[in-house]
């Protein structure tokens, strides 16, 4: 990672560590990246109120430096990695902070492949946004770039989206969170309108500070009180910006990132189309996954957390499925990157092909306890290189004889350390947390 670039582009507090001359700085560079090129960029948002902020300071630089933009508004983070393909973009930009809170802000830059920039030209980007001086030429008279409000776009890739569905989904009752973001612009238009699906959407209005407020996948609790209290089939729950999604089963029960890859895995086996019996995980992944995929005879990748890893080893290895415990999969021989609403049409399409429920499909599926905790701190970097915290975490790992995991590790995207401990037991590995939680608060970094 860089000193701006993270695991998923530029990310902070808008106007407090991401700021609109950050915002006009890229959008500079990238508007005549190589050597002057005229280059034509796609951008879209989610629905923070420093998204326009952002969008109007990226159209600025792009355009003062001879870029055109075509600007979609509102939309989901994997549209943009579509249309940029599919349309020939030398660029993509979506301005978003996925599940963070509205205050939050991120910048994410897509290659012309669609995939996110190489580490390589991120800290080319970064030296010139570290420059005393705008060494860039700016354009003048019919050079200057233009902006194009090109939202029918969206449209397109609804449609390939749509176009992924199979099968008789008609009797399945849904209940769809859209988080107050990205999928409040796209999901109605995709599941009711195109899919014809018996589906209720939630959480489909945004006043720029509502998004992922207690609600959508990263807060489930209004889900699965809706699911149970509507007696709906299956709950969807998407983030901030629609890359990933969670769901609730009829009971109210959370089927999340682990259960999805599982049921998606075996019927992609079953159709001969996971190549190389193999799927990619990260290192969150509960081990329970691990267990029941050796079971089945599948074979796994396990990469570091984050899309972008998953998607390195995907295109490196030809594989066809990956993706994170947190809902973020990608279907590789569909779009090269995460998308909730295409997770949700694979499973529909599972659910129709089958006809067998989600307990059904995960009765072989154990998933052992596991605890999750967040530390605030102000050098995580410090902590993880901490000779006395890592030499207590490998005394704790004595502890489990192998029944179990600890994995101690630092955001990508914010200033925390996570713990996670996996255990035969819910209260071994409650107390494994606590004492290393304990330890690392001490330190007071």
């Amino acid at each position: 990672m860089g000193k701006y670039f993270g695991t998923d582009g530029v990310r902070g507090p808008a106007n407090v560590k991401l700021t609109a001359v950050m915002a006009y700085r890229i959008g500079r560079y990238i508007a005549q990246y190589p050597n002057g090129k005229k280059n034509k960029i796609l951008i879209g948002r989610d629905t923070r109120l420093s998204g326009t902020m952002l969008d109007s300071a990226l159209i600025a630089g792009i355009t003062s430096g001879g870029g055109d933009v075509y600007e979609l508004g509102v939309t989901t983070t994997p549209s943009i990695s579509y249309l940029v393909e599919r349309h020939n973009f030398d660029f993509g930009v979506m301005i978003s902070a996925s599940h963070n809170p509205f205050y939050d802000n991120g910048i994410k830059v897509f290659a012309p492949n669609g995939e996110k920039l190489s580490n390589d030209i991120e800290l080319e980007i970064e030296r010139y946004m570290d420059s005393p001086i705008d060494y860039l030429p700016l354009l003048a008279n019919n050079k200057i770039g233009r902006l194009i409000i090109a939202k029918k776009l969206t449209t397109d890739y609804l449609e390939y989206l749509a176009s992924k569905a199979e099968g008789d989904m008609s009797h399945i009752r849904l209940a769809i969170d859209c988080a107050h973001g990205s999928a409040a612009v796209t999901a109605h238009e995709l599941f009711v309108k195109k899919l014809h699906l018996n589906a209720d959407i939630f959480n489909d209005s945004f006043d720029g500070i509502d998004i992922n407020d207690n609600c959508g996948s990263t807060h489930l609790k209004f889900l699965r009180e809706k699911v149970v209290e509507g007696h709906y089939d299956l709950g969807i729950a998407f983030d901030g910006d629609a890359d990933r999604c969670l769901f609730v089963d009829s009971d109210g029960q959370i089927i999340d990132g682990d259960a999805t890859m599982f049921m998606n895995a075996m019927h992609l086996k079953k159709n001969h189309h996971l190549n190389n019996d193999t799927l990619v995980i990260t290192v969150m992944s509960n081990f329970g996954l691990k267990k029941v995929l050796k079971e089945k005879g599948l074979k796994y990748e396990e990469v570091s957390v984050g899309d972008k890893y998953v998607q390195s080893c995907l295109r490196e290895k030809h594989l066809s499925l990956g993706g994170e415990q947190s809902g973020h999969i990608i279907f590789n021989d569909d779009l090269n990157t995460g998308d909730g609403q295409l997770t949700a049409i694979h499973l529909l399409n599972i659910l129709a092909s089958t006809k067998k429920s989600i307990k059904e499909l995960l009765k072989d599926f154990v998933v052992f306890p596991q605890t999750l905790v967040n530390i605030p701190v102000s050098n995580k970097d410090a902590i993880m290189e901490h000779q006395g915290v890592l030499k207590y975490i490998k005394e704790q790992e004595k502890t489990l004889n192998g029944d179990g995991r600890i994995l101690v590790r630092s955001s990508g995207t914010e200033p925390l350390i996570r713990v996670m401990v996996e255990a035969v037991d819910l209260n071994i590995c409650q107390e494994i947390s606590n004492k290393i939680c304990s330890y690392i608060k001490d330190l007071n970094y």
